[in-house]
């Protein structure tokens, strides 16, 4: 993937939960990243996660 793919998936993220660095879940586990994401957002709708993972994913 080339460099403004990456960064258009970066950008993507950072719409849905702008506080969070992708680097600081895409090491982890889906369920890891799901309780992360939990916290540091104090609960938000499953589909916002779900939208966001599916990111992580793609950068992955």
């Amino acid at each position: 993937m080339c460099n403004d793919g990456i960064e258009q998936l970066v950008d993507e993220a950072h719409a849905i939960f702008n506080a969070t660095l992708v680097y600081e879940v895409i090491d982890l586990d889906d369920q890891a990243a799901r309780e992360f994401l939990m916290k540091a957002y104090g609960n938000p709708k499953p589909e916002l996660i779900d939208q966001y993972l599916e990111v992580i994913d793609k950068l992955r």
